[in-house]
């Protein structure tokens, strides 16, 4: 049977576990409008009791709703997987938020300056741009001309996608248990040009979930009142 001081122990563990889950939900919805945003999940597990013993942060990589942009370098990824960055330091990263642009020399980069894949250098001398579902990377300098080849924009997936470390940005780094990157055939049609992906968060399922944190939160708050009550209680009584 549980003593008081367990209880208070057990209640004390819980308030801090909901803080930190609302932690979770805030951030989820405070980027709902955040392109490619992945839903992040705490999971916790309860003992026969019904109190915490651990927790996990987990992250949710199915694919946001796709939105049309006006913009020709902007690309999105249907189905999974992520397209290999070389930040400003020669690392490579990944990301599945495809909206690119050009940089001084002409190089397809993000918005944050990382090159996509090892580089492709689009140039500015062009009447349109086309990028094909495979990632082929074609301009072309009149209406009716034949295109120029400039590279072809990689698609890798990994194993368990949820052993990616996020690192700011939407962008990940490999892990030893997200397993290696497996560079996509030349056949995949995945990429859709004029689109960017959008957050997979549920904000109807987070509002009801932050409801529920804060009933139980308030709960928690109401016993230890009444448990303050019962010490001062006996406290008076030994006087």
């Amino acid at each position: 049977m549980t003593n008081l001081q367990g209880i208070i122990r057990n209640s004390t563990i819980n308030s801090l576990t909901q803080y930190d889950k609302m932690g979770y939900i805030s951030a989820n919805m405070s980027n709902f409008n955040t392109n490619t945003y992945k839903n992040v999940y705490f999971d916790e597990v309860l003992n026969e009791r019904g109190y915490y013993v651990e927790g996990s942060e987990r992250r949710d990589f199915t694919q946001g709703a796709l939105r049309r942009v006006e913009n020709p370098l902007s690309i999105a990824l249907n189905g999974p997987g992520f397209i290999p960055l070389t930040n400003e330091n020669g690392e490579i990263i990944y990301t599945r938020d495809g909206n690119f642009t050009t940089d001084k020399d002409g190089m397809l980069v993000t918005t944050a300056g990382d090159m996509v894949g090892s580089g492709i250098q689009i140039g500015a001398n062009y009447h349109r741009i086309e990028i094909r579902k495979n990632g082929d990377v074609y301009t072309y300098k009149t209406p009716t001309g034949e295109g120029e080849f400039k590279g072809t924009i990689p698609v890798v997936t990994f194993a368990n996608p949820g052993g990616l470390k996020e690192i700011g940005c939407n962008n990940y780094v490999k892990t030893e248990e997200s397993g290696n990157p497996e560079l996509e055939d030349s056949n995949h049609e995945k990429i859709s040009q004029y689109y960017v992906e959008t957050s997979n968060v549920d904000i109807a399922n987070d509002v009801h979930a932050m409801m529920r944190i804060n009933t139980s939160l308030l709960a928690t708050t109401q016993l230890m009142g009444v448990i303050d009550k019962i010490y001062q209680q006996a406290i008076n009584l030994r006087e």
